[in-house]
């Protein structure tokens, strides 16, 4: 998919005027979000355990339309009351919107178990920037909620205004997960997103609209984005400049020392590393 199209799927959630996060189309009526946006839009409680009742107002930041759209919940898993809770499943809404822009787009949902270290993209609104900001990163690890964490590198840090995004891979070019929380208690500048695996399991219904990426990877990754080959680049010249200046710390050694043979197979690891970089930048 392109992004460009892909960009035309982003709605905005409001209370009033305030934009209070963002969420996605992934078919033509039905848009996913977090609970906690749609709790701030209807001014409840987000760990209040019955689907909300209730009008949101809804627009497409990035199409070429002031217009608001009324949506409502349909699916919900609130917030866990438990501050310490490893619940997968939490966070999640689905809202329905009856009318839509005729130039809005679902997005390209993709379920894929390799998602570490891929560079990815999202959309936000953080506070007094309601016009909204995109966050670049890598994805990093899952941790003990299935949640992976969310690295960014330029651009705007994820906080609390990004939540309910969609996460753009750069690399299997379509969105894999949701934006579902900055650290909002201690405001650390840490971000997590709820994977497609456990939206599919949120609600049963993307399963019919679900891409399984197996062999859209085979195509995708032999052809390096610029993000990838940005970060894969600065690691080659970290090595570089690591082998560069074993040999000057190496000629005031004995050789039969313990630290000369440090340094030396040190220096075999970073070779081994660097080849394996070289490789992947030349396309092997």
């Amino acid at each position: 998919m392109d992004f460009n199209v892909h960009k035309m799927s982003i709605i905005r959630l409001f209370n009033q005027d305030q934009v209070v996060g963002i969420g996605f189309l992934v078919s033509e009526h039905y848009a996913l979000t977090c609970a906690h946006v749609v709790a701030e839009a209807l001014l409840i409680d987000s760990t209040t355990q019955s689907c909300p009742e209730g009008e949101i107002n809804v627009d497409f930041p990035l199409l070429n339309s002031k217009d608001k759209f009324s949506a409502r919940v349909v699916c919900w898993h609130p917030v866990s009351p438990l501050e310490d809770s490893e619940e997968a499943i939490e966070d999640i809404a689905v809202l329905k919107l009856d009318h839509l822009p005729a130039s809005a787009n679902a997005t390209r949902l993709l379920l894929s178990e390799n998602l570490a270290n891929n560079p990815f993209k999202v959309f936000g609104c953080p506070k007094k920037v309601p016009f909204g900001v995109w966050a670049t990163g890598v994805l990093s690890e899952q941790n003990a909620k299935q949640w992976f964490q969310l690295e960014t590198l330029t651009g705007y840090g994820i906080e609390p205004g990004f939540s309910g995004s969609p996460v753009w891979d750069e690399e299997l070019q379509g969105v894999v997960g949701m934006v579902v929380a900055a650290d909002r208690k201690r405001e650390a500048k840490v971000a997590f997103m709820i994977s497609t695996q456990i939206l599919l399991k949120a609600w049963v219904y993307l399963e019919s609209i679900v891409i399984r990426t197996k062999e859209i990877e085979k195509q995708v990754k032999p052809g390096l984005l610029p993000a990838k080959r940005k970060l894969l680049e600065q690691e080659k010249k970290y090595l570089e400049e690591r082998i560069n200046d074993i040999p000057n710390q190496m000629r005031f050694l004995d050789p039969a020392s313990s630290d000369y043979q440090n340094l030396k197979r040190r220096s075999e690891v970073y070779f081994e590393k660097l080849e394996k970089i070289e490789n992947k930048l030349s396309g092997f």
